[in-house]
């Protein structure tokens, strides 16, 4: 394929679009003062490297590089970095940098070694009078080496971390209250799939002559453009999510404040209103009071596996008798019930001034809900709109 030819033009468009959403997306977190910890700091610098290691590839694949010898052969392996920057973003997320070691100070120093090798061997080579093309061939073969090198030492960490949560798995009790890591699960998936079209680009490129082919490198390009996106999104997204929610749970168990538990309280006595218009037997209708009073004061309902089966064991009742004191005085099933009262906490949370900037998915997952599909289908159901419609509405 040629430069000039529609798909090597549609996968440089990729390429440098990936690139420059990346550095935007880098420059973003950096001038973004609030909220910003050590996960964001080392994820938007995984983003950089990326799209700095792409940027080079597209200058490389579009004969941009200046022909000063320095210039043309003094190629940077930004992708080295990735890896290990992963690694620590994991650690930082999961707050436990205090029990793993950091690869970070090891990989910049062998970094840096590589930058200084490099160098040195394309001064060796002027010194010594090489001609271009053995300059090019000598500095390719060091190349080569580099790349072995970067992906053998990339492969140890990711087993490393792919492994770390399997082997200890009570270091990450605390970060699976709040995100459950699906989405590293599903990095560590498309991690393998980069792992092997980069086995596939080393074996085909030490098969040329030359180094570093366009043709050879394009999947893996295309790929980590992709990449830039995704891990942008998700890393920053579900950091957002889990912050929130830490804040929201403190404030939830402690009570947001006097007023709005009072006009939590006025949403949720609908329940008692309705009973009364009813002739029922006053001893269920206060053993019903009762086991509501539970469910509103020690906030049952914030629980996200919050069954019939657990409540009635705790409060040692029969799962019957509790269904039928829930589906009698509510008028409602055991779901509904439980979820109406999370529906009226998500409402005060998002008409709190406190909490107006906290994402609707963490005030939703921290009000009870497990997932954001049961938290949209439930809130619509008791409401006939969306969060962020109640939210455009009421603010």
């Amino acid at each position: 394929m040629t430069i000039d030819s529609p798909i090597v033009q549609i996968i440089n468009t990729i390429l440098i679009t990936g690139v420059v959403y990346g550095i935007i997306f880098f420059g973003v977190i950096f001038l973004t003062k609030k909220r910003k910890g050590k996960p964001l700091f080392f994820l938007s610098f995984i983003v950089l490297f990326i799209s700095l290691n792409n940027l080079q590839a597209w200058l490389i694949a579009m004969e941009y590089i200046s022909s000063n010898i320095y210039i043309k052969h003094m190629r940077v392996p930004w992708y080295f970095l990735c890896m290990p920057l992963f690694y620590v973003f994991l650690v930082y997320y999961s707050k436990i940098q205090k029990k793993v070691q950091s690869f970070l100070y090891t990989s910049l120093s062998i970094f840096v070694l590589m930058l200084l090798v490099r160098l040195s061997l394309i001064i060796y080579s002027q010194v010594n009078h090489y001609e271009i093309d053995e300059t090019k061939q000598f500095i390719d073969s060091y190349s080569s080496i580099e790349e072995i090198i970067s992906f053998i030492y990339t492969l140890f960490i990711f087993i490393y971390a792919v492994l770390m949560p399997v082997r200890n798995k009570k270091w990450f009790e605390f970060v699976l209250q709040y995100d459950d890591l699906r989405w590293v699960k599903q990095f560590f998936v498309v991690g393998v799939l980069i792992i092997v079209i980069w086995v596939i680009a080393i074996i085909r490129n030490n098969q040329t002559e030359g180094f570093s082919s366009p043709q050879i490198y394009y999947p893996l390009w295309l790929i980590t453009s992709i990449l830039i996106y995704w891990v942008g999104f998700k890393g920053l997204f579900r950091y957002r999510v889990m912050e929130d929610r830490i804040v929201l749970r403190e404030n939830i168990s402690r009570g947001i404040s006097s007023k709005k538990m009072k006009d939590l309280n006025l949403d949720l006595d609908h329940l008692e209103a309705d009973m009364s218009e009813k002739v029922k037997s006053e001893k269920q209708q206060q053993l019903f009071n009762d086991i509501n009073n539970i469910v509103i004061d020690q906030k049952k309902f914030t629980d996200p596996y919050l069954s019939l089966e657990s409540l009635a064991e705790e409060i040692k009742m029969s799962k019957g008798h509790l269904s039928f004191l829930i589906n009698t005085y509510s008028e409602k099933n055991f779901s509904d019930y439980i979820n109406e009262f999370r529906v009226d906490q998500v409402k005060n949370l998002i008409l709190n001034d406190e909490f107006v900037n906290y994402t609707i998915e963490s005030i939703g997952l921290e009000s009870g809900f497990n997932s954001k599909s049961t938290f949209y289908t439930a809130f619509k159901k008791f409401t006939d709109i969306t969060p962020s419609q109640f939210k455009q509405i009421n603010l």
